[in-house]
C-alpha cells in the first residue's frame, strides 16, 4: 500500500462525497478513457475461450484476486484504504495479466492459484496505458494515450522499440490506434481508428497487410479486438456487435 498521488487524492475525495465508484465514472473523473472490457468476448464455449484473451470486469471480480490498494485522506481528515480500479485484463495460457488505473505496471497472476507471480513495470513517461497484448515469449505490445505507434516492451517492462509511425499517407502508418491483439502466427493486429481498418505488423516492425475497411468503416465505434484466429472485433453503437476475421 502506498500514499495516493495528488490526482488520486482528488479523484477519491470526489468519490467519497458522492460521485460513485463505477468504472466509467472513475474514468470520467480522472479524464481517462473508459476501460477496455469486452462484455461478450468470452463465452462458455471452450474454443472461444481458447481463442479470446480478454476478461470482463465481472469475471475478474468473481476470481477474488487481492486488488492493489492505496491510502487517501478523506475530507474529514481520516485516512482511508481504497482499492485500485481495474482498467483491463487478459488471460494468456496459465497467466492472468491485470492493469489497474493510475499504475504504471501490469500485475501477473497464476490463473489456477490466483497468486501473484510478478509485475511488469513500465515508464510513466510512456503515457496512460490504453490496451496491451502479450506474445508467447512474454513480451508486451502496448498502446498508450497520445502515441500513434505500438510500444514493444520486454517481459520485464524494458522498452524495445516502437512499431509503426504516425501518418495517414502510407499503409504502415497509424492515426489513432485503439486496440490490439496477437494472432496465432505471432503477428500484431491493431485497430487504426483514423484509417477505419485493422493493420498487421510483425514483432520486428515489418508491415504485413491491412484489412476490414469495407466491413468496419461504417461502424461508429470499435470497442476492442481480440483473438488469435479468428480475430474478433466488438463494437457498434451499443458495443455489442461482433465481427470475425480469419487470419
Amino acid at each position: 500500500m502506498r500514499k495516493g498521488s495528488p490526482a488520486e487524492l482528488d479523484q477519491q475525495r470526489r468519490q467519497i462525497i458522492g460521485t460513485g465508484f463505477a468504472a466509467l465514472g472513475v474514468a470520467s473523473v480522472a479524464g481517462l478513457s473508459a476501460p477496455v472490457f469486452a462484455n461478450n468476448q468470452l463465452s462458455t464455449d471452450g474454443a472461444a475461450q481458447d481463442n479470446c484473451s480478454r476478461l470482463t470486469e465481472q469475471q475478474v471480480a468473481a476470481l477474488g484476486i487481492n486488488v492493489p490498494t492505496f491510502a487517501v485522506e478523506a475530507p474529514q481528515g481520516e485516512t482511508l484504504t481504497l482499492t485500485r480500479q481495474l482498467r483491463m485484463a487478459r488471460r494468456y495460457q496459465d497467466l492472468l495479466y491485470l492493469s489497474y488505473q493510475n499504475e504504471s505496471s501490469i500485475h501477473v497472476y497464476d490463473s489456477a492459484s490466483l497468486q501473484s507471480r510478478f509485475e511488469i513495470p513500465f515508464s510513466d513517461q510512456l503515457g496512460i496505458l490504453k490496451d496491451f497484448a502479450v506474445s508467447e515469449s512474454g513480451d508486451v505490445f502496448a498502446l498508450f494515450t497520445g502515441q500513434h505507434a505500438i510500444t514493444h516492451l520486454s517481459s520485464n517492462g524494458a522498452f524495445v522499440q516502437a512499431i509503426g509511425e504516425f501518418g495517414i499517407d502510407k499503409p504502415q502508418q497509424l492515426n489513432g490506434p485503439g486496440s490490439l491483439t496477437i494472432d496465432s502466427l505471432g503477428n500484431i493486429h491493431v485497430w487504426d481508428s483514423g484509417a477505419r481498418q485493422i493493420k498487421v505488423f510483425t514483432p520486428d516492425n515489418q508491415f504485413v497487410r491491412q484489412y476490414g475497411r469495407a466491413r468496419l468503416n461504417p461502424v461508429q465505434m470499435v470497442k476492442s479486438i481480440d483473438g488469435r484466429d479468428p480475430i474478433v472485433v466488438v463494437g457498434g453503437n451499443s458495443g455489442d456487435q461482433v465481427w470475425s476475421f480469419q487470419v
